[in-house]
């Protein structure tokens, strides 16, 4: 069972439609593993397992009577906590929204319902979901299971780490800030941020608000590639707003090879350094790539400015953010950078006066976005995949004490704002492209995973890209965490 719980979905589907085990035997078991290690790691902070049960017999009976719900039947799920989920708290770690109790489910909870996943319990996030750390004064703070004295990312951070421990077979996160890639990085998982719009965020926004927020996306996360895959087409497709006018068009992909594909490295950039040991093993994935059959170019990049994108994407993220906010909070948060140093100033400083932009001011900022798309656009003519960095490094040490904004991670010996790696996640995201973070090797016995970005809508060729590197060169390895005591649950 401790395979199949740290294996792919297709392989513990198989084992449940060929009836090796049930779907009741499975969920216990996944119980079991949550009483195990989620006290370590505080990652699954909601479950309902007496409807969980309730649905498990229920698909144990369609087995029985030979009907099938679809990919999904009996695979125990869990999702963010800000996902919407019918009965469950949605309150993003704030306090003031503790009774915010769902009354239907979100796009997302539903697709993996409809697909026949039982989703039972809701994985931690930071406050307001603004943190690549985890923890919030409703639920406490999530632990790394590589190292627990580690963040394990976010603002998905509890998402991958159910994952990485085998307390869920997949998971659905949301990335407006790498909340999806970030986490995947940190925990040595799969994740995918979809072509913005691609998947529907319908109930994954605060209540009262309910149209699609700039640059953020859903998105799903899992063990395997081919698993992610599977869930990107089971979550795709418009939501309620756009669904009578038009239908998601998927750009197919059918390589199997890395030989096929045509791979730019853009493995540093001094809008953002990033930890040297780390370069080395993305310089060494990228030998292997090319001893694979792959073409690699090593200086060849897509025509913008990294400066100016960086600040582009900063001040976009700050107006995508603002909504909710009264004129007295933004300018007590402008307050807060009057004797901030240069280099705060530098990025807080764009990404809250993005808060304060005139329209007139945002149509400028969105029309060099599309001036920076097409420049993406033209580059994707020559290349499948631009390779990079997910993050500055692997998973750094836990700091939960003041604003994000304000703290440092070392890098290269350099005392460096934690936000300022954010570049690695606006350089795709301010544009809309999908992003698809794979695990690529350990670096001190952290995980640590490669960045592809592919062109405008092509989601499936990030995928087909991961699947070939999963299958040719690195895949998914379970921390140390969850191996260290096999289930006592025997079948």
């Amino acid at each position: 069972m401790d395979d199949l719980l740290l294996g792919s979905v297709e392989q513990l589907s198989q084992a449940i439609m060929s009836k090796k085990v049930s779907v009741s035997e499975v969920l216990e078991a996944t119980f079991a593993r949550v009483d195990r290690i989620n006290p370590d790691v505080n990652a699954v902070i909601w479950q309902d397992r007496d409807a969980a049960r309730r649905e498990a017999a229920a698909c144990d009976a369609d087995i029985a009577a030979g009907k099938f719900r679809g990919p999904l039947h009996g695979i125990p799920v869990t999702v963010k906590e800000s996902f919407d989920l019918t009965g469950a708290p949605s309150t993003w770690g704030v306090p003031e929204w503790a009774n915010n109790i769902a009354s239907e489910d979100s796009d997302a909870v539903a697709r993996y319902r409809a697909a026949g996943a039982i989703v039972y319990g809701k994985t931690n996030v930071p406050l307001k979901l603004i943190e690549w750390q985890s923890f919030n004064e409703i639920y406490g703070s999530t632990s790394n299971p590589w190292d627990v004295t580690r963040t394990p990312g976010g603002s998905s951070g509890g998402s991958a780490v159910s994952l990485a421990t085998g307390m869920a077979a997949l998971e659905a996160g949301s990335d407006i800030g790498s909340s999806i890639r970030n986490p995947a990085h940190y925990n040595g998982v799969f994740g995918l941020k979809p072509t913005w719009n691609a998947v529907s965020t319908w109930g994954h926004t605060p209540r009262g608000q309910y149209g699609s927020k700039d640059i953020a996306v859903a998105g799903p996360l899992a063990r395997s590639a081919g698993d992610l895959a599977l869930a990107y087409g089971i979550l795709s497709g418009a939501d309620r707003f756009t669904a009578d006018a038009w239908q998601l068009r998927h750009l197919g992909d059918k390589r199997q090879k890395l030989s096929e594909f045509r791979v730019a490295l853009l493995l540093g950039d001094s809008a953002s350094p990033v930890d040297e040991n780390y370069l080395n093993l993305l310089e060494d994935f990228a030998d292997e790539l090319e001893e694979a059959g792959a073409s690699v170019a090593r200086a060849d990049w897509p025509d913008v400015d990294s400066e100016a994108h960086f600040t582009l994407y900063l001040r976009l993220l700050g107006a995508a953010m603002s909504f909710g906010l009264s004129d007295a909070q933004v300018q007590e948060q402008m307050d807060m950078l009057k004797d901030a140093p240069e280099d705060i100033r530098r990025i807080q400083g764009n990404r809250f006066a993005g808060m304060t932009l005139s329209h007139r001011e945002w149509l400028a900022l969105d029309n060099a976005r599309l001036q920076a798309r097409m420049r993406f656009d033209a580059f994707f003519e020559n290349y499948d995949v631009i390779l990079t960095p997910v993050a500055a490094s692997a998973a750094f040490k836990k700091d939960e004490v003041g604003p994000r904004w304000q703290r440092r991670i070392p890098i290269n010996g350099h005392q460096q704002l934690e936000n300022q790696q954010l570049f690695w996640s606006g350089y795709s995201g301010v544009v809309g492209l999908p992003s698809v973070v794979g695990p690529m090797d350990k670096l001190d016995g952290l995980p640590v995973g490669y960045q592809a970005i592919c062109g405008y809508g092509r989601d499936m060729t990030a995928l087909a890209f991961a699947r070939a590197v999963e299958r040719e060169i690195v895949g998914y390895t379970p921390p140390p965490i969850a191996l260290s005591e096999p289930d006592k649950i025997k079948f």
